[in-house]
């Protein structure tokens, strides 16, 4: 295979659009697309890479740099993120994924992916194989409004009989009555929280007084803050309390796969030293049962933030957002247990979807 990698230049945008024109006609499912631009603009500091075979693409990746603090020193990694092969639907380029995975360490050695779509999914099976070490970020949800919940939550509306079933909890309140009493809608109060028009010096105090007591930890001083979530952006709320931030988003969703039409609140982003989760939490999610979510979710990997959400009202289900580090990077970590980073849909592809 004369195959080269090699970064994504303006010229070669019609032959990307072929690529994805390729892959749709073959069957692949429609998320899967690379950019049909070499700066897409979605997050800052990204690299794209394109596999080129005599002018045709038949692959790419993408790079994301940024820097990290483990146990408060500064280190530089890399999210390896939408690594595409011609190989899921044409056998000839079986083994471009990996060749893709080997340029990208070639480039960076100390890399993760996360999210990933779950345990099953070609691109963590292949981590797992090649020793990088993996694990799942724990998916937290708190149901605000029963009805609305049970009416929509179709990762439980999975056939008729389900479905009729929920529906008849939710109408004759039976579904409220049983949330109730498991503690799932409890409604906790929380201290004073202010809404931020932006980060600013404040979210540097944060993050030097945060940083020491997490055993990995990706940058979150001022400028990268606003750089992640834009003040422009108005999607973005970012609150402040008791020592620290939260970034939350309010969406009501269409027809989402998982949510259906439900208006969901996600707590995406969060900062302070761990003796402080519980009070940002609370204050986060204070927030959005005000302004009238149904359900709030978030994905927090550190044990800390994760016992703060259970003592807030959440609960945990299944996971299909992944963590994987390459052995390097591993190594870099020291070997701390992974309920030790803290790592959240903010270290990823960001927001998406949600």
């Amino acid at each position: 295979m004369s195959l080269r990698i090699l970064p994504y230049s303006p010229e070669a945008v019609p032959a990307v659009r072929e690529f994805n024109q390729r892959l749709l006609a073959s069957g692949a499912a429609a998320d899967l697309q690379f950019p049909e631009t070499p700066d897409p603009g979605w997050m800052p500091g990204m690299e794209l890479f394109l596999a080129v075979e005599e002018g045709l693409v038949r692959g790419g990746y993408i790079l994301r740099r940024q820097m990290f603090s483990i146990a408060g020193a500064a280190i530089g990694a890399a999210h390896y993120r939408l690594p595409l092969s011609e190989g899921i639907v044409n056998r000839a380029y079986a083994m471009l994924g990996l060749r893709l995975l080997r340029d990208a360490l070639s480039r960076e050695p100390r890399l993760y992916a996360m999210g990933m779509g779950g345990w099953d999914k070609p691109l963590p099976q292949m981590l797992k194989r090649l020793g990088w070490g993996m694990c799942a970020v724990p998916f937290h949800f708190k149901v605000v409004h029963p009805m609305r919940f049970l009416r929509h939550i179709r990762a439980l509306r999975t056939s008729p009989l389900r479905r009729a079933a929920l529906d008849a909890a939710a109408f004759t309140g039976a579904g409220w009555l049983g949330m109730k009493a498991l503690g799932l809608t409890r409604h906790l109060s929380s201290g004073p929280f202010n809404l931020e028009p932006a980060f600013a010096p404040w979210a540097d105090e944060v993050w030097e007084r945060s940083r020491p007591a997490y055993a990995l930890l990706a940058q979150r001083d001022a400028a990268t803050l606003d750089r992640l979530y834009p003040p422009s952006d108005p999607r973005f709320l970012r609150v402040r309390a008791a020592g620290g931030w939260a970034v939350l988003l309010d969406t009501q969703m269409q027809n989402h796969k998982q949510f259906g039409d439900m208006r969901v609140g996600t707590i995406v982003d969060c900062l302070a030293p761990p003796e402080s989760a519980t009070a940002i939490v609370r204050a986060a999610a204070s927030l959005l049962e005000q302004r009238g979510v149904d359900l709030i979710v978030s994905n927090q990997l550190h044990a800390a933030w994760s016992r703060a959400l259970l003592a807030s009202g959440f609960r945990t289900g299944p996971s299909n957002y992944l963590l994987a580090l390459s052995p390097a990077f591993a190594q870099a970590a020291g070997g701390a247990n992974h309920d030790q980073f803290h790592i959240n849909r903010g270290d990823g592809d960001g927001p998406i979807h949600l």
